[in-house]
Parts: structure tokens; sequence; C-alpha cells
């Protein structure tokens, strides 16, 4: 792992070195606003030794002219210290939020299956706020804190050595304290950020399937579940305060006994007359100045135990490896893409978990199959049969052994993933629309927005009519995942998504399932402008849907276990002819 070699802060320190020079202006000014506040003391020290000398109003009047003048001064400087470092804790939030959603589309599906959305989201909100936190308002009370500290225990010093020590020794005590406190809450948060994870992903779950919880009337069940869970996030988030609550009554208790501890021994001093009462006022300012910081020390060392906890987290996902990358060499890509499919003793078992323990077991076993440029493959089988797993090899959306398939003669592990995937149109078996347009959704898939074609990939698709009667037409917001077309318009919206790539290699994942026999025959009927010239693959469930194909292939338990045209199969008499006249009696029975 990269944070094995670079420490915790690997990804986020390049962002930092972005907006340095915004942090070194910031603390710059952190430090002339505190030196010059710190200087107002000792204005102090001399308008009390002025008052007792009897000096005139005006040498007074000149020490508070003076005072104001710095504190108005050290606010335009304590203005320009917030304006830089928080700026640049916001820029450098966007960054590496921007790099952790880079991050994410790079993964493979794989890593999708083993996460869940509240976890995704719990990452960028709750852990990108905490590491911000930790950035802006750590760097920039951090920096008050440590200029307060020296400039005020320096002119401590010069007004008393021994109100110093009595001062400085109780302040090694609580450093002490905050160090173990600190760890206890790095702990804490750590474990509260997971279980926000799991909150995020139990309400992510419950509003996709709010449907599905009305109609089993689930509602309250599900309510008291998440109360549970919400109850669970309270408790572990008051656990934490509590502990974060030990801060200032500890730092306070100390304060109060040392403010006690100088005020005697300060007075006795005055009493003696080795110090004046303007060196022991002026030492209670410093003091003031101390001990807030000293307080605020608290609250930085949670800021950085929390952001460091969600950095932690956020490193284990910079630092995951995709399965699928580009070849080191730059890979190949044929001037002219044919679109030939090979598949060569192909065994596949998807990836899973490290740590789960269990055994891969092959969805695909002995897979020889080619087809050849511009001819139309037909996939049919029963459910589970590894017909959705072979049809996603050939995007690489899953890894494959080199050696396995070749698309135009090239194995597939030496193609350019862009190239690759430019080539292919994929409807998938489950649709996914955006909350957007309809033309944002279908042209989704082409480089160049022509709305012209947006329209001729919906006829085709046999859409055009429907998005017709909308009242925004081709403007008409889809809810989320599509949730506002019926399953069958979903299915012609990815339909017409794909056409609207105009591909080398289309690939049909089942997506007809959800319209009628009529409009999957419309449908088909109007591939025929688009499919000829192109290596198309099909998958289906009825036979009626590949009767056109070149081939089509039978697949059961991850096997071929037949292949050729559709007269040959059923000449055969095999499983597909079995299948086929099932589905043709099913047909009478549904006419008569």
């Amino acid at each position: 792992m990269a944070t094995d070699k670079g420490g915790r802060f690997v990804h986020l320190t390049p962002i930092l070195k972005k907006y340095k020079r915004y942090i070194i202006y910031g603390a710059v000014a952190a430090v002339f606003a505190n030196s010059l506040m710190l200087i107002i003391p000792y204005l102090l020290k001399l308008a009390f030794e002025a008052i007792e000398a009897k000096e005139p109003a005006s040498v007074i009047f000149t020490f508070c002219v003076y005072m104001l003048s710095l504190a108005i001064v050290a606010g335009g400087f304590r203005f320009i210290m917030r304006r830089t470092i928080i700026w640049a804790s916001r820029k450098a939030e966007y960054d590496l939020r921007g790099m952790l959603f880079a991050k994410w589309l790079s993964l493979d599906p794989s890593y999708y299956n083993n996460t869940r959305t509240g976890d995704l989201m719990a990452h960028a909100t709750n852990d990108m706020d905490a590491i911000r936190m930790m950035v802006g308002p750590g760097i920039m009370h951090i920096c008050n804190t440590v200029v307060s500290v020296i400039v005020a225990i320096g002119f401590m010093i010069t007004l008393s050595v021994k109100l110093t020590l009595l001062t400085v020794l109780p302040m090694m005590i609580l450093a002490l304290g905050v160090n173990k406190i600190g760890g206890l809450v790095h702990k804490r948060f750590l474990a509260i950020q997971e279980h926000f994870s799991y909150l995020t992903s139990r309400v992510q779950e419950n509003m996709a399937g709010v449907r599905v919880i009305k109609a089993y009337r689930r509602e309250n069940s599900e309510i008291e579940r998440f109360g549970k869970v919400s109850q669970e996030y309270a408790d572990m988030n008051l656990g934490m305060m509590r502990i974060i609550g030990l801060f200032q009554p500890l730092i306070s208790g100390i304060a109060g006994l040392v403010t006690l501890m100088v005020l005697y021994v300060g007075g006795l001093e005055i009493t003696a007359g080795h110090i004046s009462l303007g060196t022991l006022v002026a030492f209670f300012g410093y003091l003031g100045w101390l001990i807030w910081p000293m307080m605020a020390l608290g609250w930085v060392i949670s800021l950085y135990q929390r952001g460091t906890a969600s950095l932690d987290r956020i490193n284990k996902i910079l630092d995951a490896e995709p399965t699928i990358t580009n070849p080191e060499n730059g890979g190949t890509v044929p001037e002219n893409i044919r679109g030939k499919i090979e598949f060569k003793n192909l065994t596949f078992a998807y990836p899973v978990d490290k740590g789960s323990g269990k055994s891969q077991q092959p969805e695909l076993q002995d897979i020889n199959l080619i087809v050849e440029p511009g001819t139309r493959l037909g996939i049919i089988g029963p459910t589970g049969s590894g017909k959705t797993t072979l049809v996603s090899l050939i995007p690489r959306l899953y890894p494959t052994e080199p050696g396995q398939m070749f698309i135009d003669d090239i194995d597939i592990t030496q193609w350019p993933l862009d190239d690759l995937r430019r080539a292919i149109g994929f409807v998938p078996q489950e649709t996914f629309l955006f909350s957007d347009t309809l033309q944002a959704n279908i042209d989704f898939s082409s480089d160049q927005t022509v709305h012209g074609g947006v329209v001729e990939a919906a006829r085709l698709s046999a859409l055009h009519d429907d998005i017709e009667h909308f009242p925004g037409k081709y403007e008409t917001i889809l809810g989320e995942r599509g949730i506002t077309l019926s399953g069958g318009q979903k299915q012609r919206t990815a339909l017409a998504r794909a056409i609207m790539k105009s591909p080398s290699i289309i690939i049909l994942d089942d997506a007809t399932s959800s319209v009628d026999t009529e409009t999957e025959e419309q449908i088909f009927a109007n591939l025929e402008k688009v499919l000829p010239g192109r290596t198309s693959i099909i998958i289906s469930h009825r036979v009626s849907s590949l009767q056109n194909c070149d081939k089509i292939i039978y697949l059961d338990g991850g096997r071929i276990i037949e292949q050729g045209s559709h007269e040959a199969l059923v000449t055969r008499g095999g499983a597909y002819a079995t299948l086929y006249k099932r589905q043709l009696m099913e047909a009478r029975l549904e006419k008569m």
C-alpha cells in the first residue's frame, strides 16, 4: 500500500503543496496577528507604571492609542489568516473529493459488489468534512497556539522567571493528558465513522426499496430498525464527547490553579518589592493568552484525531488498485475495428473479497467460440447459466487471463480500455438511467450532442412515440434510476443510448424482456437498419428473438452445450429444440 511508503498523508500532501503559498501566507499572518496582540499586555504594564508614577493623562492616552492601533492591525492580519488557510482547506477538500471520485470510477465492478453505497456516501461527506476541519481550522488554531505560547512565554520570562516556572510546569502535566485523551478520540471516531457508513447504507437501501417496504407494509419495522441504528450512532458520539469533554474541565482546572498560585506568589513579590503591580497585571494578561490557546489545543487535538481517522479510511480507497488496467506498452488497436470476437478455452470465476474466506466457483468453463465480424450471435439458456457473465467479459468489466479472449485477433488484455469500450455498445440486463433529461440519457454514450441523432435512436428503439406524449418530450426529467418510466420504456431508452453510440460491436443483454411481443418485433425490425455490418450479440429468453441470428449458443452450467443456426439446433432435437417447442406451445395457448 502507498500509505506504507509515504505515511497516512501520502495522498493529502501533494494537494496541500498546491496551496502551500496560501497556507504560508496564513501562517505568517498568524505570527503577526498574535505577536501584535501580545504586545498589548506589555503596553498595559507600561501604562500602569505611568499611572503609578503620576504621568500626565496624555501619556496614558498615547498608550491607549497604541493598544487600539495594534488591535486593529492584528485584526487585519487575523482576517488574512482565516481568508487564506480556510480557503486552502476548502480547495484541498475539493481536490481530494475529486481524486476520490476519479478513483471510484477507475475501480472494477467487483469492488462495488463488496462495498455498500452508504459507505461510499460517508466517505464523500463526513470523512471529507473531518479532513477539511483538520486542514483548515486545525492548522489555523495550531498556528495560533504555537505563536501565542512561544511569544507569551518569552514576554513572561522577561517579566518574572519565578512566575513563568510556576505557570509552565503544570502545563507539562496537561500535555500528557492531552496526548492520552487524543488517542482515545482517534479510536472512538474511527468506530463512529464506520457506524455512520452503516447508518447511511440503511437510509439508502430504504429509500431505494421504498416501494417494496410499502408493498409488504414494513414501514414500522424499518422505522424501528433505523431507530436502533441511529440510537447506537448517537450513543457512540455521546461517548466520544464525554472524552472530549474532559479537555475543557482539565484545562480550566489547571488554569484556575495556576491563576491562584500566580496571584498568591505575585502578591508576595509585589509586597517584597521585586516586581511592580503593572508587571503582575501584564503577567496575568499573558497568562490569559497562554490559557486560551491551550484550551483551543484540546479542540485541535480532537480535529486532528478525527481527521486522521477519516484520512485512513480514504487512503484505503485511494490505495486500492484496479485489477483491470491498460497494457503497460500502450496496447494495440487495429486501424479498422472489424468486431471479430474469439474465446479460447476460457474459464472464469468472479473475483471475491480476499478477507471473506470464500472459494472461487467458476461461472464459465471451457468456452471456445468465434464470432465473425458483422455476424449476429444469439445466446440463450436457463437463468444462472452464465449468459450475462460471458458478454460482460467482452468490454473487460471483469479480468480474464491472457490468451483467453481476442478482439480482432488481438488479446483483449492488450487493448487500451478506452479504445476497446468505445467500440462496444452495451445494453445491460439491469437498466440504469440517470436523474436527467431523456435526451441526456440517450446521448450519454455519444461524444457530441446531436438532437437529430437522439430522435433517430429513439425511433429505432420504438421509444419516440412514447416520448412525444410526455409533457416535456425529450427534455422530460427522469426520476432516480428512471423510476418515472415503465420497465419497457427504460429498456428502450438504454437501447437508444447504445444505438446513439454507433459501435462496431453491440451487445443486447435481454434488452427487450420488459416489452410486449409486438413492440419487440417492431424493435428488431428497426434494428435491421442498425445491426447489419456490426457484430451483434443478443441474449434473450425468447427463441423468437434469436431466429435471425447467424449462430446461436445454448449455455447451461457455464458451458456451451449446443451451438449452430436456429434451423440446425431445432433439427438436432436437443435442449434448444425442447425450449423452442415449449415456447411455441405457450404462444398458441395464449392466442386461444
